[in-house]
């Protein structure tokens, strides 16, 4: 990292003050210099444009410089982004570093340091910004990674149905909304099968969304398997659950499909449901699974 790469606000109420740092700052070798005559003006021209150094004087009217540290650590916190933050005084007490430090300051200079001290310091604490936003920036770029490996490890790559393991995941959740608040849960499961026993693209997209055209937005389909698709609703009282809405879904197969694969095969369609209600005691999601896989009869 360059001088030249770091931009830096140097804020002071005394314009006499704000030129003599800017310059030696800039003799220095810094080239991307702002100033500020006030802690607002600082503010806006942060808000504007990002600076890796703050480099302000402790005490000006209005807005002093810990009460804009304050300010700028929030917005950072709120921006998931770090600014250093360097602050000037005529008073080198250790009461006001401890102060400074304890607000959340990177560092603190005398304004009676040479244009060397000052010029190192900023650079120090600029590298550190830059660091800190840096690894900032890793973290997001793998944290979207992570989530779109998760997402993708949970989706099917083929129908883009949510796959078993997300299923599970989904099924386990309702049983525990179940269990706490009462409701019930039905379970179908749809196998459907070909002469050659194998379905192509085409077919599993069929059958995919025409399952999906018969639910309701908050139910869920999702592939199981090879050639079994797995759909589950959660209702809350019972006399809204019948076990036959699933024979619309079996329709919209057959209305979509014509019980044909995509080669023209002839398609068996075998569905099993299981459904309970209050679920106490409450099943394990791999039962209720294998006891709607159970119940699975061909359709005529």
């Amino acid at each position: 990292m360059r001088k030249e790469d770091l931009s830096i606000i140097v804020v002071d109420d005394l314009q006499f003050s704000r030129e003599v740092v800017k310059s030696g700052l800039g003799k220095s070798g810094f080239s991307d210099i702002r100033t500020a005559s006030s802690a607002d003006e600082a503010l806006y021209l942060l808000n504007h444009r990002r600076a890796h150094v703050v480099l302000a004087d402790f005490w000006m009217p209005g807005m002093n410089g810990l009460e804009m540290t304050d300010l700028i650590r929030r917005w950072d916190e709120k921006n998931d982004r770090y600014t250093g933050i360097v602050l000037l005084t005529a008073e080198d007490t250790a009461s006001s570093i401890v102060v400074a430090f304890d607000r959340g300051v990177d560092d603190f200079i005398s304004k009676s340091a040479n244009q060397f001290e000052l010029a190192a310091r900023v650079f120090g604490t600029g590298r550190t910004a830059f660091q800190q936003n840096a690894l900032r920036e890793r973290m997001r770029m793998l944290g979207n990674k992570f989530l779109r490996i998760k997402q993708h490890s949970l989706q099917d790559p083929e129908t883009n149905l949510p796959n078993r393991a997300r299923l599970e995941l989904h099924i386990e959740a309702l049983i525990e909304h179940c269990t706490a608040r009462g409701g019930g849960l039905g379970v179908a499961m749809i196998e459907v099968n070909s002469s050659n026993n194998e379905l192509r693209l085409g077919t599993l997209k069929t059958i995919a969304n025409s399952i999906q055209l018969s639910l309701r937005p908050m139910d869920m389909v999702a592939r199981f398997n090879l050639n079994s698709f797995v759909v589950s609703v959660q209702y809350q009282e019972t006399d809204v659950f019948n076990p036959k809405l699933f024979d619309r879904l079996i329709e919209s197969i057959k209305r979509h499909t014509m019980q044909t694969t995509d080669q023209g095969k002839q398609m068996r369609i075998s569905i099993g449901v299981w459904h309970g209600h209050d679920l106490d005691p409450a099943p394990s999601v791999s039962e209720i699974i294998d006891q709607a896989r159970q119940h699975c009869k061909p359709i005529a």
